[in-house]
Protein backbone atom coordinates (compact mmCIF):
# COMPACT_ATOMS: atom_id res chain seq x y z
CA UNK A 1 0.00 0.00 0.00
CA UNK A 2 2.95 2.27 0.88
CA UNK A 3 4.40 1.84 -2.70
CA UNK A 4 1.47 3.22 -4.38
CA UNK A 5 0.47 5.76 -1.86
CA UNK A 6 3.94 7.62 -1.83
CA UNK A 7 4.07 8.35 -5.35
CA UNK A 8 0.09 9.42 -5.43
CA UNK A 9 1.16 11.72 -2.68
CA UNK A 10 3.86 13.18 -4.43
CA UNK A 11 2.36 13.62 -7.92
CA UNK A 12 -0.45 15.40 -6.43
CA UNK A 13 2.22 18.16 -4.18
CA UNK A 14 3.99 18.28 -7.54
CA UNK A 15 0.80 19.50 -9.42
CA UNK A 16 -0.63 21.39 -5.81
CA UNK A 17 2.83 23.31 -6.15
CA UNK A 18 2.77 24.55 -10.19
CA UNK A 19 -0.61 25.60 -10.75
CA UNK A 20 -0.86 28.57 -8.05
CA UNK A 21 2.76 29.36 -10.90
CA UNK A 22 0.37 28.68 -14.18
CA UNK A 23 -2.49 30.85 -12.67
CA UNK A 24 -0.14 33.98 -12.31
CA UNK A 25 0.47 34.16 -16.02
CA UNK A 26 -1.26 37.42 -17.88
CA UNK A 27 -0.55 38.16 -21.13
CA UNK A 28 -0.07 41.55 -22.47
CA UNK A 29 -2.41 41.51 -24.74
CA UNK A 30 -4.35 39.34 -27.41
CA UNK A 31 -3.16 37.67 -30.64
CA UNK A 32 -3.73 40.99 -32.52
CA UNK A 33 -2.41 43.41 -30.70
CA UNK A 34 -5.75 44.91 -29.59
CA UNK A 35 -3.92 45.81 -25.74
CA UNK A 36 -0.64 47.56 -25.67
CA UNK A 37 0.11 49.78 -23.03
CA UNK A 38 0.30 53.83 -23.54
CA UNK A 39 3.58 55.54 -22.89
CA UNK A 40 4.03 59.52 -22.12
CA UNK A 41 5.64 60.77 -25.47
CA UNK A 42 8.86 61.70 -23.97
CA UNK A 43 10.62 60.89 -27.28
CA UNK A 44 8.37 62.48 -29.67
CA UNK A 45 8.82 65.55 -27.34
CA UNK A 46 12.66 65.09 -27.90
CA UNK A 47 12.43 64.95 -31.46
CA UNK A 48 10.67 67.64 -32.12
CA UNK A 49 12.73 69.40 -30.16
CA UNK A 50 15.69 68.76 -32.08
CA UNK A 51 14.19 69.70 -35.45
CA UNK A 52 13.35 73.19 -33.45
CA UNK A 53 16.86 73.69 -32.59
CA UNK A 54 17.93 72.45 -36.19
CA UNK A 55 15.51 75.42 -37.36
CA UNK A 56 17.01 77.70 -35.14
CA UNK A 57 21.02 77.02 -36.39
CA UNK A 58 20.03 77.31 -40.30
CA UNK A 59 17.78 80.75 -39.91
CA UNK A 60 21.01 81.66 -37.87
CA UNK A 61 23.10 80.67 -40.38
CA UNK A 62 20.85 82.30 -43.00
CA UNK A 63 20.32 78.48 -44.99
CA UNK A 64 16.56 79.36 -44.30
CA UNK A 65 14.51 82.50 -44.79
CA UNK A 66 12.90 83.89 -42.15
CA UNK A 67 9.38 83.37 -43.67
CA UNK A 68 10.30 79.44 -44.08
CA UNK A 69 11.86 79.33 -40.63
CA UNK A 70 8.66 80.93 -39.03
CA UNK A 71 6.30 78.68 -41.18
CA UNK A 72 8.31 75.67 -39.85
CA UNK A 73 9.08 76.59 -36.51
CA UNK A 74 5.03 77.28 -36.19
CA UNK A 75 4.60 74.04 -37.79
CA UNK A 76 6.99 72.15 -34.98
CA UNK A 77 5.06 74.13 -32.18
CA UNK A 78 1.62 72.36 -33.29
CA UNK A 79 3.21 69.32 -33.49
CA UNK A 80 4.56 69.78 -29.72
CA UNK A 81 1.27 71.17 -28.36
CA UNK A 82 -0.52 67.96 -29.97
CA UNK A 83 2.04 65.65 -28.27
CA UNK A 84 1.54 67.55 -24.96
CA UNK A 85 -2.42 67.01 -25.35
CA UNK A 86 -1.96 63.65 -26.31
CA UNK A 87 0.29 62.62 -23.95
CA UNK A 88 -2.41 63.74 -20.67
CA UNK A 89 -3.82 60.39 -20.82
CA UNK A 90 -1.18 58.24 -22.50
CA UNK A 91 -0.63 58.47 -26.15
CA UNK A 92 -2.20 54.91 -27.70
CA UNK A 93 -0.04 53.16 -30.50
CA UNK A 94 -2.63 54.93 -33.14
CA UNK A 95 -2.36 58.52 -31.72
CA UNK A 96 1.84 57.50 -31.70
CA UNK A 97 1.79 56.95 -35.73
CA UNK A 98 0.13 60.04 -36.57
CA UNK A 99 2.43 61.37 -34.44
CA UNK A 100 5.36 59.97 -35.57
CA UNK A 101 4.15 60.47 -39.43
CA UNK A 102 3.92 64.46 -38.58
CA UNK A 103 7.13 64.46 -36.66
CA UNK A 104 8.57 62.41 -40.24
CA UNK A 105 7.24 65.07 -42.45
CA UNK A 106 8.26 68.07 -40.66
CA UNK A 107 11.38 66.94 -40.51
CA UNK A 108 11.53 65.84 -44.26
CA UNK A 109 10.23 69.53 -44.55
CA UNK A 110 13.21 71.36 -43.35
CA UNK A 111 15.43 69.28 -45.02
CA UNK A 112 13.84 70.09 -48.48
CA UNK A 113 13.68 73.96 -47.49
CA UNK A 114 17.43 73.71 -46.32
CA UNK A 115 18.62 72.78 -49.57
CA UNK A 116 16.27 74.82 -51.84
CA UNK A 117 18.14 77.01 -53.88
CA UNK A 118 16.38 79.68 -53.60
CA UNK A 119 17.55 80.89 -50.38
CA UNK A 120 21.68 80.85 -51.30
CA UNK A 121 23.41 84.39 -51.30
CA UNK A 122 24.33 85.21 -54.58
CA UNK A 123 21.64 82.55 -56.15
CA UNK A 124 18.71 84.81 -58.71
CA UNK A 125 16.38 82.73 -60.75
CA UNK A 126 14.96 85.14 -63.60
Amino acid sequence: MRKFLIPIVAGVSVLAVAAPASAQYAPRGDRYHRYQPAFDGRGLQVRVERVREQIRRLEARRVLSYREGRSLEAEAARVQRQIFRDSRNGIQPGEARRLEERIRRLEYRVQREATDMNNRPGYRRY
